[in-house]
Order: structure tokens, then C-alpha cells, then sequence
């Protein structure tokens, strides 16, 4: 049995479902699995063993799956603007941010809230652990599925994925901020549940990463040989791309084990 640490990294995330994908196909099988942000969402799926639906998630995604937008925003969006267009495009919707205190992911949450079953990861053998920050008490979580008060695990999800320029994320009351500003690559929630085996997937996107003592541990890296784009790149192309190339990194890697 290994363990599985999932990456942060935005919209990146399809990688990581491309890649356990072919995990899954080989026959691995994990005794824990530990995520950060977008690798906290993937990996309540997986523990829910619902690859499946995380791979149709990411296949049919698109940038109004993620964030509400007006239709004239959408309409910008889906437009090969100029380079002027898309400069002045983005100026505006970085003032709507400012005035709205944040870009508004309710289509996200509602995603997530229909994706995830409590009961089921509860339930579920394998050990789940994620990482978050309570800024209110500032205070960073890295906290497995039954240090999680019961009813509130959905919510802390999404705490973990709050990312700076999302509106503010409340669990009573207190505001919560995405987990990759204190530990994007969580190895050290699998290393604690007793895991020698590990592997690691990677969507080199930005954020801490702890330092943890690996000496006596077997990890097992896969990392995107092609760039996967900005974080905040949701647009149906680039996930799609990004579970292929997942999956073929992932399958590479395992030929040279």
C-alpha cells in the first residue's frame, strides 16, 4: 500500500486526475491520501473511490463551472481578443475584484458540495488529510478527516482551496485561507500515518513546501513534463489537455520503476 500526496496548484488539478488515473488502472491502492487546495478537493474524490467522476469534472470544466460570471464576461472570455483587448480585460476585472472583495466561486462550491460525500470519506479505510490556514486565529491546519468536526468537512475543503483573490471563506465565522501559503506538498500527513511508500504528483505550481525528513521514505515523483498554464486557467482546453498529459507523465514514470 502507498500513500498519495497531492499538489496545490489552481486549475492545474486536472493533472493530478490524469495521472492517479493511471494509477488506478496499474492497480495501486493507498492507505492514505493528503492534499492541498485543489489537491484537498481531488483527494476526497479519490478517497470516496470516485475517479471517475473526478475525471468528468475536470474533462467537461469551464471558467463559469468555477467562477460566476455575467454573460458579458463570458462572452469576453470565449473571444480571441487582441493583446490590448485581453490588457484592458483583465484591468476591469481586477477593480470588479477589488469593489466585490473577491471573485465569487459559488458555481465551485456547488460543485463541490455535489461531488463529496461525507459519510462516504468517513467511512472510507483510507486515512485523508488536508491542509488550511485560520486566519482569524492565525493558526495552520494540517488536520485529517477525524480531527474535522462532523458536518464540516465540505467546508474545510474549501477553506483549503481559498485562494487570495477568491471572496473570503467563513466556517463560524472564522475567515480561512487557502493551505498552500503554509504547506503546498503535504508529505509530511502521510509520513505520519505510518506511509514508507509515497507518491508525489506534482503541478509545480507556486506555494511552501515543508521540509521533511525523506530519509527513510520511498517517494515516487510525478511531475508535468510540459508547462500546465496559469493556475487560474479553468478553460475547458487546458483541462482536458491537462488529465492527457497527466496520464501519460504518470505511465512514464511507472516504466522506469
Amino acid at each position: 500500500m502507498y500513500g498519495l500526496v497531492l499538489e496545490g496548484g489552481g486549475g492545474r488539478g486536472a493533472y493530478e486526475i490524469g495521472a492517479c488515473r493511471a494509477l488506478y488502472e496499474k492497480g495501486f491502492e493507498f492507505s492514505c491520501i493528503a492534499g492541498t487546495s485543489v489537491g484537498a478537493l481531488n483527494g476526497a474524490i479519490l478517497v470516496q473511490n470516485d475517479i471517475e467522476k473526478a475525471y468528468d469534472i475536470w474533462y467537461n470544466l469551464n471558467p463559469s463551472k468555477v467562477i460566476k460570471l455575467t454573460d458579458e464576461e463570458a462572452e469576453e472570455l470565449s473571444k480571441n481578443n487582441s493583446k490590448l483587448d485581453h490588457f484592458s480585460n483583465r484591468i476591469r476585472r481586477l477593480k470588479k475584484i477589488i469593489l466585490e472583495k473577491g471573485l465569487d466561486i459559488s458555481p465551485l462550491i456547488n460543485i463541490v458540495r455535489n461531488a463529496i460525500d461525507e459519510d462516504k470519506i468517513r467511512r472510507s479505510k483510507t486515512d485523508f488529510g488536508i491542509v488550511t490556514i485560520d486566519l482569524s486565529s492565525r493558526k495552520a491546519l494540517e488536520i485529517y478527516k477525524e480531527d474535522i468536526p462532523k458536518g464540516k468537512l465540505i467546508d474545510y475543503l474549501i477553506a483549503s482551496a481559498s485562494l487570495p483573490g477568491f471572496k473570503r471563506y467563513t466556517i463560524d465565522g472564522r475567515i480561512f485561507l487557502d493551505g498552500g501559503f503554509y504547506n503546498s506538498l503535504p508529505i509530511n500527513l502521510a509520513k505520519d500515518k505510518g506511509c514508507k511508500n509515497i507518491i508525489v504528483i506534482r503541478t509545480l505550481a507556486p506555494g511552501r513546501k515543508r521540509r521533511v525528513d525523506t530519509s527513510e521514505l520511498n517517494i515516487v515523483q510525478i511531475a508535468p513534463s510540459e508547462s500546465l498554464g496559469p493556475m487560474l486557467d479553468f478553460t475547458c482546453e487546458r483541462a482536458r489537455r491537462n488529465l492527457e498529459l497527466g496520464y501519460y507523465d504518470a505511465i512514464e514514470t511507472l516504466k522506469k520503476l
